[in-house]
């Protein structure tokens, strides 16, 4: 595989020491990235001893095995000791958290790390007897103490999982203070921090908590980080722009104990994970600090032709450098705009499908945002819960991944569905011990492969197939006990109708994906991919999930909201076709003055033949 070398990726290549290297979509960083381990790697042969090596850490698992692949096919080798490819949060937890843990002197003396974190907060509730013998649900004594203005308690309007601390150990939720209005300031920060000791006490740990317990065993031993100052004196943060501000601190004090080269590589146009911690300020603030820091940047596109840039480019703020494609591949398809109604999206799917298939196109992707347009555009009717459990919603969702080709996401999602069969009343930690054991176990692999593709046919009613299905996981996974989905038997306004038990279930939990197989999915699930084509459907009515027309703006000064951001990702994905839907009141002469040249707008006609 060759790499084309441009000034812009000589310097990166050539550049030592504290450095930002902002990337635009398409610009092959991760190319980029593995050229420049394979540079280093040859250096520290003769620079560093047998134990120094570099470590290339990135957001996701799926960015991380990507930077390994490229490494690969450019090199022909692995990349090995005392090299290290990991995830940020890996990192830390392998040569920080875990085995440092036991100077902060807990009862727990190597803490298990909680990837789930929805178990913080189930970890507090327990069901009860009331005094008629009903099964109730209700929380630990200890928490029974903090109450909210309401006088209800604090559990139900801050859950554990959203709380966190930030780097000077002042607790938040979701990022922000909580609100005076629902609680006492004071009642909150006992509430939280009785979460987090009660935790430590049990040596259970979130990964946000062991980033703070990384930070805080550095500052208090700072032998630590010189330590591992000289085992990776070269660190590179792949993703940058979705690292929170407690791993940015956590590697500043790094390079204050001695890390004399650290690299953030990213995009913050592309930070989508500020429910996450993610903080992309910080990425602009360290890019644009000269004295500290080296600002470098990738600008050409290679992915995309000009008027697909044009078109995510609308959102980027002024006097930021300009995106120019250096693809080579531009079979010359327009960007196509669509205007739907209630009744059209169906057309506008199928229409989609069609210029797929008449280009060739074979990675391609739809992407909607919200459920209720999601089911609008499949022809889905309103959403119904006939059952309490969420178990039969994964199952169906982990059987339209697998018939909608998203295999390693169908098979993910089954044998987390499985594993939690198998081992019933188990602590939510072994559980997840579990799932990773079983994750390269080739036999339980295939059981769940013929599972999915075994499982009770759609076209049954939800009644049938409820028993049918609740007896055939019993079956094919062997269980002891019965498997109960708990379905409703009595009608809910507004949530669910009884008479549906007797329709198909097909009726009422469509595919999530088009007729040609097409996968139907979110922005945050396309992030980081280099697709064929995407089609992405826009929101009629404003709402914080929505995204619109008008969302479309120039960001001016400003570093534009996640929103916008979402939209940036989005429309940046495509090699070769975007598609964009935007609802009927939207006219043609807004959205040519919108785009400008570049743009089809699909008439009623086309979609109709």
């Amino acid at each position: 595989m060759e790499f084309e070398i441009n000034p812009q990726r000589q310097a990166y290549l050539d550049a030592r020491g504290k450095i930002v290297l902002n990337a635009c979509p398409g610009s092959g960083k991760t190319t980029a990235i593995a050229r420049k381990l394979m540079l280093l790697q040859e250096e520290y042969k003769t620079t560093r001893g047998r134990f120094s090596g570099i470590a290339c850490l990135s957001f996701t698992n799926t960015a991380k095995d990507e930077i390994n692949e490229k490494y690969t096919q450019l090199s022909g080798n692995y990349l090995g000791f005392p090299h290290k490819v990991s995830t940020i949060d890996s990192f830390i937890n392998q040569y920080i958290t875990l085995p440092f843990y036991y100077l902060l002197k807990k009862p727990s003396s190597r803490p298990k790390i909680i990837d789930d974190e929805k178990y913080l907060d189930s970890m507090w509730e327990i069901k009860y007897l009331d005094k008629k013998g009903k099964i109730k649900d209700g929380l630990k004594t200890s928490l029974l103490k903090f109450k909210a203005k309401n006088n209800r308690n604090i559990f139900h309007i801050y859950a554990p999982r959203k709380i966190r601390i930030e780097v000077n150990g002042s607790f938040t939720f979701r990022g922000n203070p909580p609100d005076p209005h629902k609680v006492d300031v004071n009642v909150f920060n006992e509430y939280a921090a009785h979460l987090f000791k009660s935790r430590l006490s049990k040596g259970l740990i979130s990964t946000q908590d062991s980033a703070f317990i990384a930070l805080h065993l550095l500052k208090k031993h700072p032998k630590i980080g010189n330590w591992l100052a000289l085992r990776f004196p070269h660190i590179i943060v792949d993703e940058a722009q979705d690292t929170s501000a407690v791993q940015h601190a956590l590697f500043d004090k790094l390079a204050e104990l001695g890390l004399l080269n650290l690299e953030f590589i990213g995009d913050p146009y592309q930070s989508l994970y500020e429910w996450r911690d993610a903080d992309p300020s910080l990425f602009n603030t360290k890019y644009a600090d000269a004295e500290k820091w080296q600002g470098l940047d990738l600008t050409d596109n290679r992915r995309s032709p000009q008027r697909i840039i044009d078109c995510f480019s609308i959102l980027r703020k002024q006097g930021d450098p300009a995106i120019n494609t250096a693809c080579n591949t531009d079979i010359q398809l327009p960007v196509m705009v669509y205007r739907y109604n209630e009744t059209n999206s169906p057309l506008i799917v199928r229409h989609f499908d069609q210029c797929c298939k008449e280009s060739r196109l074979k990675d391609n992707q739809i992407v909607v945002r919200g459920n209720a347009l999601k089911n609008q555009m499949l022809g889905k009717l309103a959403d119904q819960f006939p059952w309490k459990r969420d178990l039969p919603y994964r199952i169906i969702d982990a059987k339209h991944k697998y018939d909608g080709n998203e295999i390693k996401a169908a098979i993910k999602a089954i044998r987390s569905i499985a594993v939690l069969l198998i081992a019933p009343g188990k602590e939510m930690v072994d559980i997840k011990k579990l799932e990773k054991d079983l994750k390269t176990n080739n036999q339980f692999n295939a059981l769940l492969l013929n599972l999915l593709h075994d499982l009770p046919s759609f076209d049954q009613t939800i009644s049938d197939w409820t028993t049918s299905a609740e007896t055939f996981l019993k079956e094919r996974l062997n269980l002891a006990e019965n498997v109960n989905f708990e379905q409703k038997e009595r009608s809910y306004k507004g949530k669910f109708d009884k008479a549906i038990l007797n329709e198909p279930l097909k009726d009422h939990f469509k595919r999530s994906y088009s007729e040609s197989r097409i996968p139907i999915t979110t922005v945050h699930q396309v992030k980081g991919k280099s697709l064929d084509s995407i089609l992405v459907f826009f929101n009629e009515k404003k709402h914080k999930d929505n995204i619109t027309f008008s969302d479309i703006e120039p960001s001016g000064q400003n570093f534009p909201s996640e929103k916008q951001r979402i939209i940036y990702v989005a429309l940046s994905r495509p090699k070769h076709l975007l598609a964009l839907a935007f609802p009927e009141s939207i006219s043609e002469d807004e959205l040519k003055a919108k785009f400008r040249k570049g743009i089809k707008i699909v008439t009623i006609k086309e979609l109709e033949i």
